[in-house]
């Protein structure tokens, strides 16, 4: 392999990493944070799941390198 492919590969796991942890913590405080009434998740648990998915998207690609 070359240089820049193992570097790719390090970021992706890395992005997919981080990418779990993210959405492992949205999911927990959306468990301990339900959110309104109607059912609207608060902001900080749509930003750490829409973080989480962006954050695989780019690992994604980081793979096709």
């Amino acid at each position: 392999m070359s240089e820049t492919a193992v570097l790719a590969a390090f970021v992706k796991t890395t992005l997919l990493e981080i990418a779990k942890q993210a959405g492992a913590l949205g999911l927990g405080l959306q468990n301990a944070a339900p959110g309104d009434k109607t059912g609207t998740p608060n902001n900080s648990v749509s930003y750490l799941l829409s973080t989480s998915d962006n954050l695989a998207k780019i690992a994604e690609e980081c793979g096709q390198l």
